[in-house]
């Protein structure tokens, strides 16, 4: 939560200096490859955070954060294009993305008091093979 937190108010703060700075050409690209620097740090934490307080169901958490982030993408997109459509222009975009940027820390506040909450350890289990458990000339472990 530490990365993730202030990764999405970075860019929530690059979305918002996109709007008057992307007039030139470098600054436009500059700010959009900042963006997606700041923007992509927030998956990976969150999905880990994620999966951490699952519990016995980490692939099944896992998938279901992809498809929040899918979901999340297309919903933004079309918010984003009826904002290109409203009286915001082209500005709109830069607007939803900040917005649902800074909405960012929401869900993992309520991650975090879940997680602190249910403290649960992921472990590996070794599973042994039938054959060796049942094989005779396998050495014993005393």
């Amino acid at each position: 939560m530490a990365t993730a937190v202030p990764a999405a108010a970075a860019t929530a703060l690059v979305l918002l200096l996109l709007i008057p700075l992307s007039t030139g050409p470098v600054a436009a690209v500059l700010l959009v490859l900042l963006m997606a620097l700041t923007g992509f740090t927030v998956t990976p934490v969150v999905t880990s955070l994620a999966v951490r307080a699952a519990g016995d169901a980490p692939t099944l958490t896992s998938g279901l954060t992809t498809s929040a982030y899918d979901t999340g993408t297309a919903a933004g997109s079309a918010l984003a294009g009826v904002a290109v459509d409203s009286s915001l222009g082209l500005t709109g975009p830069a607007l939803v993305g900040a917005a649902l940027a800074a909405l960012t820390p929401i869900p993992l506040i309520a991650l975090a008091r879940g997680a602190t909450r249910h403290r649960t350890r992921i472990t590996a289990q070794r599973a042994t093979p039938a054959l060796a458990r049942n094989d005779a000339s396998a050495p014993a472990h005393h």
